[in-house]
């Protein structure tokens, strides 16, 4: 299985077609189907995510993937040593830190770097991979899935003063503990909620 978010929404690509309401199945899309997703969703409001059902997912996944350029980026959820979990407020939304993978540069290594580059913390190790996520957007026409592999992080110090990157357009870096207020659930992205969550108490 494979999840994308597209407008912020999942699509997912699966062998089981069981859908949740307001959920829209496609069986054994086709290429321009594939194609046409984004306008479709821009189109239907309505639509909470699209399931793709196909009995060969992984012909599937690359029949999509072939139709963008890909770029790799990787990132952390970072965790202090009081249990509060490092947020960046960028273009309104809060995020976590993440960024393009540099040529010759590992993912481990670029993970770390844009820890540090958007937040002003350093002191950062990884304590291993969580998980890789993909969304797609569009750059002066040209469609991106982006591949992101995220780290669960620690660091080695607790409320840290962070330094918010402005030419990336973060304007905000803060420590949070969980349980997270509605102003930050009502204000961040649906992936990016689900990562932090798969995190152990």
């Amino acid at each position: 299985m494979y999840e994308v978010y597209i407008l912020n929404r999942p699509v997912i690509f699966t062998e089981n077609a069981e859908a949740k309401q307001n959920d829209l199945v496609i069986t054994e899309p086709e290429k321009k189907q594939l194609q046409e997703l984004p306008n479709l969703l821009r189109q239907e409001t309505s639509i909470n995510g699209v399931i793709l059902a196909s009995k060969d997912v992984e012909t599937l996944w690359m029949n999509f993937c072939i139709l963008y350029k890909e770029v790799l980026a990787a990132g952390c959820v970072v965790e202090n040593q009081a249990g509060a979990f490092l947020w960046i407020e960028r273009n309104s939304r809060w995020d976590l830190p993440k960024g393009k993978v540099e040529p010759g540069e590992s993912i481990e290594e670029a993970a770390t770097r844009e820890v540090t580059e958007e937040t002003g913390i350093d002191r950062i190790s990884l304590a291993g991979h969580l998980r890789t996520t993909y969304h797609t957007y569009e750059e002066a026409g040209t469609p991106i899935l982006k591949t992101t592999f995220w780290f669960h992080a620690l660091h080695d110090g607790e409320d840290t003063k962070g330094v918010p990157q402005s030419a990336e357009g973060i304007t905000d870096v803060q420590w949070k503990f969980r349980p997270f207020g509605d102003e930050l659930l009502k204000n961040t992205y649906p992936s990016i909620l689900d990562l932090v969550s798969s995190i152990p108490d």
